[in-house]
């Protein structure tokens, strides 16, 4: 049988971030990725200015109509989403998976709420709150880094408790909580839900590329689509994760394939 994810995000041809940086994860685990591109870039801007082109509303939906109409929707056992880049991408996205979860009410459905990082938002608002409010209510988990929970919570989010806090304030009931101060040059990354907690803590490392978290989610979906529990599922992500960080530090771009394999 068949086990499609579906995967609407942004994808760029060179340095692996949103779904270039997920899907190999899935695949590698066994899973056809079916990606829905908002957006299609030559390189990350945090490259350069990018060149490339934004796909409207429009063009999305009609891409998962034709998907739904070809019966590939119908064997999505997950599906996750990233960057979008206006509100109207989020609406044809919700809707669809919203129709996808209605007719496989145990689909899995992993958000990662992509708003911004330590500087701020670099979304519009109207993303932002689409985002919250159309997405996030369908997950069965979202993955946010420090300022995206703080966001979505209007909490304060300073060290590991304050993450689990703000984290069990969300309906979601599973959390994957990224980049939360964990102390002197430190970092972690926990899985929180109604009832447990685990964590994941690494040391603050310089010039890492771009991608980790887009990476990290992809991962995880596929390790929980896989079967494992969620603190399982952290553990393996985050070893491959480290394996990619190692192997890339310094770099422009972040080495997957790499990791993958020598996982």
């Amino acid at each position: 049988m068949a086990r499609h994810v579906l995967c609407i995000s942004s994808q760029v041809a060179y340095g692996p971030v949103g779904s270039t940086a997920a899907a190999p994860a899935l695949q590698a685990a066994g899973f056809t990725v079916l990606q829905v591109p908002t957006i299609i870039l030559s390189n990350h801007p945090g490259l350069g200015k990018p060149s490339g082109v934004r796909l409207p509303a429009a063009d999305i939906a009609a891409i998962l109509k034709r998907l739904d109409e070809l019966d590939v929707l119908k064997d999505c056992v997950g599906a996750m989403t990233g960057y979008f880049a206006d509100a109207a991408q989020v609406t044809a996205a919700a809707t669809s998976i919203r129709a996808m979860r209605q007719a496989n009410p145990a689909l899995y459905i992993l958000v990662d709420p992509v708003l911004g990082d330590g500087e701020g938002l670099y979304v519009s608002i109207d993303v932002a709150n689409a985002i919250r409010d159309e997405l996030v209510p369908l997950a069965s988990s979202i993955a946010p880094n420090r300022l995206e929970l703080a966001w979505l919570t209007g909490l304060p989010v300073m060290d590991i408790s304050d993450a689990v806090h703000a984290a069990r304030t969300l309906a979601c009931e599973e959390v994957v909580a990224t980049s939360i101060p964990a102390g002197d040059g430190a970092l972690a990354t926990l899985t929180i839900t109604n009832f447990a907690q685990a964590e994941v803590i690494t040391r603050i490392k310089l010039h890492v590329p771009h991608g980790t978290g887009d990476f990290l989610s992809g991962l995880y979906l596929a390790s929980r689509l896989n079967g494992y529990e969620p603190a399982q599922a952290l553990q393996r992500s985050s070893a491959i994760l480290e394996l990619a960080i190692a192997r890339s530090l310094g770099e422009v771009a972040l080495d997957i394939v790499g990791a993958l394999h020598d996982h």
